[in-house]
């Protein structure tokens, strides 16, 4: 038992020690830990024990990875297994330990190490998990439509959809635009005065609605989505607001639609919110067929996409993600540095950058 809990701790050093870094394979866990253990005194006699856990290692990360399914990621559009959200929310024993144990703490008032530690912990804590749900209270622009969508959104059983093969994909209610970005949008539909909108991507119409409500009297707005079920399932809510008249979907692959898209009807706003790894095409094509109005803006969702793009694949926790995240940094990087484009990046969610064609 004492050996078992001491292989235990040093294991957990040693990854915990490593995971900030690059490992090299004379620098691995496995390698290390042998190392500790074969410098140990109480296994100095013994260095069976660390040939055994090296053995027990190596087996363990064999089976791993001959256990990872084989996702075709560029190609896959729908939910990813293990990102289903969900509103039931437990208030368990580790919350209440934790929230005792730092009352009254803060990272100004200590006498110690371990309370300044706590402090800081808690303050951090109340500081970025108190900022959504802070801003979603102070944010009212969300119109009849939005709140309508989302109703049904969450009501839907997409699970049971997917399996009656209703609908393409695997989706939820996770994948749609959220609450706060879709009322940013929505803002910005305003602010550029808009007439005409496309919107590549719609899924649930969420982001649909929120350009719809701030589209003037005559405007209109044009959603791309391959999936047919969701044209029916969007159209039915918008058929039940006088503005609903405002939009229509076009079905099928964006990359197809945009070529077919009339090269004499412009743009004066666009959002983008489709394939992450076909973002920087769908740009081209606008350029390519004059599809933007002069002074028109461009909003792209997800380029921060789960911090991918700047965080090293140790910190990797969606690894069936990575390869989404790789195109969306080589998509960021080829906006900023595009000649002919102005763009600025807000870390709104999970980031919208915003473009505008000419310097």
């Amino acid at each position: 038992m004492t050996l078992c809990i001491f292989l235990s701790f040093c294991f957990s050093c040693v990854v915990h020690g490593q995971s900030a870094k690059s490992l090299s394979p004379d620098d691995s866990p496995i390698n290390t830990l042998e190392q500790l253990l074969l410098a140990s005194a109480p296994f100095r006699r013994q260095p069976s024990a660390a040939h055994t856990v090296r053995k027990h290692m190596q087996m363990m990360a064999t089976v791993e990875s001959e256990s990872q399914p084989k996702v075709g990621i560029k190609d896959y559009t729908g939910r990813f297994g293990g990102t289903e959200k969900t509103e039931e929310t437990g208030y368990g024993q580790l919350e209440k330990d934790s929230l005792e144990a730092t009352s009254g703490k803060s990272a100004t008032r200590w006498s110690i190490h371990s309370e300044r530690v706590q402090g800081v912990a808690k303050e951090l804590f109340g500081l970025i998990g108190g900022l959504d749900p802070y801003i979603s209270s102070v944010s009212n622009a969300d119109g009849p439509i939005m709140q309508a969508i989302k109703e049904k959104m969450d009501s839907t059983n997409w699970d049971a959809l997917h399996e009656e093969g209703k609908t393409m994909f695997s989706y939820g209610p996770e994948m749609s635009t959220d609450p706060i970005e879709a009322q940013t949008i929505k803002m910005f539909t305003f602010m550029k005065n808009a007439q005409r909108v496309l919107e590549i991507g719609m899924f649930t119409g969420y982001g649909a609605a929120a350009i719809v409500e701030a589209l003037p009297e005559g405007g209109e707005l044009v959603s791309l989505d391959i999936d047919p079920y969701l044209k029916e399932w969007v159209g039915e809510v918008m058929s039940q607001f006088p503005d609903g008249k405002k939009h229509s979907v076009e079905v099928g692959p964006a990359l197809d639609s945009l070529v077919k898209l009339p090269a004499d009807k412009k743009f004066d706003f666009v959002f983008v919110d489709a394939n992450k790894s076909e973002y920087r095409r769908y740009i081209e094509i606008l350029l390519e067929r004059g599809l933007l109005a002069d002074g028109a803006m461009i909003a792209v969702d997800n380029t921060l996409y789960c911090g991918l793009p700047y965080m090293p694949e140790q910190y990797d926790s969606q690894p069936k993600r990575r390869g989404f995240g790789e195109d969306v940094k080589a998509f960021n990087e080829w906006l900023a540095g595009h000649p002919d484009l102005m763009t600025v990046m807000l870390p709104i969610r999970d980031g919208i950058t915003l473009v505008r064609k000419g310097l």
